[in-house]
């Protein structure tokens, strides 16, 4: 938690709207905001005025409310997407003897998607040292990249559990409540798989689809993964 805020605090500064600042050769009287929506630039010299940042220095009117606090909201959450990475932190020590105890048992597809998973962290606690400074070079070009890396990761564990519920489904005779319960709960993996894989397409730009469809699977991706912790009472 400590160290999420400090990532965070100093991230805010990074992504804060800055003021405007007379004296751009392109943009006289503004400059381009910083952070990862680069869509806006401040301008005039009343005071901090939005306008389209590829609109050049002959856009000086002032945009509508709602197109700053977008950039405002978008400098929030990307500070608290970064400051998200820290608690991926020291995360390898769980995937790399997992995928090692995985090649063990034969199971490579998961063995596939720990170590993929570990490149994943390797990638992100990078970016997470650019975005705070202390690496030269802009995070976003290293965090595509490990999206790319996660959402083949996610592909190889949906094939994995597709692979486990067909040969799990040809040898399931028995039909009978804990089968029953096995096939519903081994066919809600797939589909949280499913869901998974179709979010990193988008997240990732391989397959850019909708911001939409990829939020509302985001939270559900979020909700299962907190259900499949909550301790189930007796009988469940």
């Amino acid at each position: 938690v400590v160290k999420s805020w400090l990532s965070l605090s100093l991230l805010s500064k990074c992504h804060a709207v800055p003021p405007s600042e007379p004296g751009d050769p392109e943009r006289p009287g503004g400059r381009e905001v910083a952070g990862p929506d680069r869509r806006w630039a401040v301008a005039g010299e009343g005071g901090a005025q939005l306008v389209p940042a590829d609109a050049g220095a002959a856009a000086t009117g002032r945009l509508p409310q709602s197109a700053e606090r977008h950039a405002q909201l978008a400098a929030l959450f990307g500070a608290l997407m970064h400051a998200e990475r820290t608690g991926r932190l020291c995360k390898e020590v769980v995937t790399i003897p997992a995928t090692q105890q995985a090649l063990v048992a034969g199971d490579y597809f998961n063995a596939a998607n720990k170590a993929l998973t570990t490149v994943f962290l390797g990638l992100d606690h990078y970016a997470w040292l650019r975005a705070i400074n202390v690496l030269k070079g802009e995070p976003l070009p290293i965090i595509l990249k490990a999206l790319k890396v996660i959402t083949i990761a996610w592909f190889v564990d949906l094939v994995r559990e597709v692979v486990s519920f067909m040969k799990w489904n040809s040898t399931a005779k028995k039909d009978d409540e804990a089968v029953a319960k096995e096939r519903k709960d081994r066919m809600w993996n797939i589909v949280r798989a499913t869901a998974q894989f179709v979010q990193g397409l988008h997240l990732s730009q391989i397959r850019p689809h909708s911001d939409v469809v990829c939020g509302s699977l985001g939270v559900y991706t979020a909700v299962f993964a907190a259900l499949s912790f909550y301790p189930k009472g007796k009988g469940a």
